[in-house]
């Protein structure tokens, strides 16, 4: 529960990284049709690499890694950001991990419930489990606000 905490909140910030990356970038002999295979692989590395954010790697280390500068009057630019369309948003990762973790637990609490109908008691750690997957998936408390 507290792990996928961290990685929610590495997503954001990772997310908040990646709106303020620079728009101009300078390499010897570098392509924009090289930059841009490039640029990609460092937005999905820091996108989908959550643990990337806590080793302390972010999208301008990796571009530097591929041997980009920063550089203002730099010829190398990424895409204009996309606009949104009329279509639903895409879930996060994050909120998609933790609906499927909700209904595992559902599942796994139900299966001990069929298992043990005259011992409900036995369930109740997965019942414990179901209820901190859904407080998870329901945000935060009225009371904590």
């Amino acid at each position: 529960m507290r792990s996928l905490l961290m990685v929610m909140a590495g997503a954001i910030l990772l997310g908040d990284c990646a709106a303020t990356q620079p728009t101009h970038w300078t390499k010897p002999g570098a392509s924009q049709e090289a930059f841009m295979r490039d640029h990609s692989v460092c937005v999905q590395h820091t996108q989908l690499d959550t643990w990337s954010f806590y080793r302390g790697e972010s999208f301008n280390t990796c571009m530097e890694a591929l041997g980009y500068k920063e550089d203002p009057n730099g010829s190398l630019f990424p895409p204009p950001e996309p606009v949104a369309t009329s279509g639903p948003a895409p879930i996060p990762a994050a909120v998609s991990a933790a609906s499927e973790d909700y209904k595992r637990a559902v599942a796994d609490y139900r299966n001990c419930l069929a298992a043990n109908p005259k011992n409900v008691n036995a369930c109740e750690g997965q019942r414990h489990i179901m209820d901190a997957d859904a407080q998870i998936l329901s945000g935060p408390s009225q009371s904590s606000r």
